[in-house]
Order: structure tokens, then sequence, then C-alpha cells
């Protein structure tokens, strides 16, 4: 077995853990009271989530659940969302690209479904966010664009 291959079963292990994490901890967490709840999916897969976020006065997300259903990649790039914009001010979703959650995967993605599954849940809470109001830059920008 080549190291690279070694690296990418290694990498995919660390994928299905998120994955597995998000399903314990975020999927089916019901938000009590939200603030904002939108619902999303990739049309080339299937995948599909709703995000329920609450915000403090301060605009701070204070908690965030997920239902639906999606993909390992999806899953677990969910997971990695949940743990930079919980506690943190809605306008740091911007800092928040398709690109760092993939990174944070540890994972080389090329298709472009599976680049729609990494930033599903990233559009889902974004879109969420702007319809409610809230300045946020628009996941059409970068997290949802075709890729070549």
């Amino acid at each position: 077995m080549s190291s690279e291959t070694l690296r990418d079963d290694l990498d995919m292990e660390y994928v299905l853990e998120l994955a597995s994490a998000f399903d314990k901890q975020a999927r089916g967490h019901v938000v009590e009271n939200p603030d904002i709840i939108y619902e999303d999916s990739n049309p080339l897969c299937g995948d599909k989530f709703k995000v329920q976020l609450k915000l403090n006065p301060e605009g701070e997300i204070v908690d965030v659940g997920f239902t639906g259903r999606g993909c390992a990649i999806s899953r677990a790039s969910a997971m990695v969302l949940i743990d930079e914009i919980q506690g943190h001010s809605y306008g740091d979703v911007n800092d928040v690209t398709r690109d760092k959650l993939i990174d944070e995967l540890g994972i080389e993605i090329n298709s472009a479904v599976r680049l729609k599954c990494a930033g599903l849940a990233l559009r889902t809470v974004k879109t969420g966010l702007q319809q409610s109001g809230y300045k946020v830059a628009s996941p059409e920008e970068e997290d949802w664009a075709e890729t070549d």
C-alpha cells in the first residue's frame, strides 16, 4: 500500500469520525425558540439539511441544530461548521468558506457534486441568515459556484 493511499484512507477515516460526531451531537438537535430556520438541499445527490439558529441580542450564534440527511462529506462539513460558528458573531460566518471547511476535513475533493456536498451546510446557514435580515456574504459567491 502506497503512502498516498494510506493518507487518503486516514483522511477519509477522519471524515467518517466527524460525520459520526454530527449524527450523535448535532443531527436532530432541536434549538429552543430558534430565530432562524432554513432548509436547503443539493439536488445533484439528494443531501438535504434544515438548520435552526438561535442568536442572542448581540448577534452571537448561541445554538445550532441541523435535521435532514446527507453523505459523510456533508455531515462532516456541517460538524466543522458548527464548531466554527457556535459562540461567535453571525458576522464571523463570513470568515468561513467552503474551501476552509474542506481544508479542515483534510481531503481533496475534485468532483463538483462533492464540492456542493461540502458546502451545503454553509450555504444553508448563510442563506438562512440573509433571509432573516442579517448581512452576510452570499453563498453563491463561492460556496455554491460551479467549479472547473
